[in-house]
């Protein structure tokens, strides 16, 4: 894999359009409204009074939908116009959102939560492991972490399938950085990389769900690869008492 830092990735973030960040939509793009907030919500529950640390929140949608739902939310979010974002909608919405500039692998959490969110985040981050940790020690004992990603077996662009009508998988065990559209990049890890660190950052696994959208939603988006193949997985772990 290139030796990029998170500093790089930080850097390569910060030419993302803002027309995009703004036009984000208050539930995230089509793929966050009907793969991922449904099994994100599904696994929380009722949030009414939990506290919530949405690690690596980008503009702060899900900061907001939580908020929405009753929880005390904290954001940590390193990009400076995600996060100046994020906080100016804050400023005129007053939600109680506490939002952070911080890079997740150098974070200190100052108390616990009782779940930790990181959404679409881990695969951007060269040194996920110390993000990871820190997102762990920022749980309560018992708390659960969530966090979804592009799927490692299947990250072929959406696109390919109308084309093909197939996903085609290549050189899946070789780490390594994929530039991304708007900017920024995405780094491919085999499955069993994160898994493995879930279980060495002292958190039992409890359910793995790989989001499948509505064929009826599917055809209406032109998406149908995701009705067929998964884009996306989500993890669920909870913290294990020392």
């Amino acid at each position: 894999m290139d030796e990029l830092t998170n500093t790089d990735i930080i850097d390569a973030y910060a030419s993302y359009p803002q027309e995009l960040i703004e036009g984000f939509g208050d539930e995230g793009d089509l793929t966050r409204q009907h793969l991922l907030n449904p099994a994100i919500f599904e696994l929380l529950g009722d949030v009414r009074g939990r506290t919530i640390l949405d690690a690596g929140c980008g503009q702060g949608y899900l900061c907001r939908l939580l908020a929405r739902a009753g929880a005390s939310v904290t954001g940590v979010e390193p990009v400076e116009k995600f996060y100046t974002y994020a906080r100016r909608r804050e400023q005129s919405e007053q939600l109680g959102i506490h939002y952070i500039q911080a890079d997740l692998s150098t974070w200190i959490p100052t108390h616990s939560f009782d779940f930790v969110i990181a959404n679409m985040v881990l695969m951007d981050i060269p040194d996920y492991e110390s993000a990871l940790k820190n997102c762990v020690a920022a749980l309560r004992d018992g708390g659960g972490l969530i966090f979804s990603l592009l799927h490692p077996c299947f990250e072929e662009p959406g696109v390919a399938w109308k084309e093909k009508s197939y996903v085609e998988v290549r050189d899946y065990f070789r780490q390594r950085a994929v530039p991304q559209t708007h900017g920024g990049y995405f780094i491919h890890r085999p499955l069993s990389t994160y898994l493995n660190s879930v279980i060495n950052a002292g958190c039992a696994l409890q359910r793995i769900i790989e989001p499948r959208l509505d064929q009826a939603v599917a055809e209406r988006h032109h998406a149908e690869r995701y009705a067929s193949v998964p884009g996306y997985i989500i993890i669920y772990a909870i913290k294990q008492p020392l």
